[in-house]
């Protein structure tokens, strides 16, 4: 069974089409959110789309954030010289 890349298009939505970053921008935000699932190495070899959900469900366990705004919170976080 094959996973739709449901977070994948949100998160590549947000970043590129509606905070504006370039592709090496986000490619550094990914970074980030990988880093931050894979630090106990329970997602080591996962899918970014695996990832992404992973992280957008650890990190919004509300859900009332968007994937821009968790993008927004990790370029203020780990201070990425982008301009939001």
């Amino acid at each position: 069974m094959t996973q739709t890349p449901h977070h994948t298009v949100l998160f590549n939505v947000a970043g590129i089409t509606m905070i504006h970053l370039t592709g090496e921008q986000l490619k550094q935000v990914y970074a980030i959110v990988e880093d931050t699932m894979n630090g106990d190495g329970l997602y080591e070899g996962a899918n970014r789309e695996t990832i992404l959900e992973a992280y957008y469900s650890q990190e919004n366990p509300m859900g009332d954030l968007t994937w821009i705004d968790l993008i927004k919170k990790i370029i203020t976080e780990h201070y990425i010289h982008m301009i939001i």
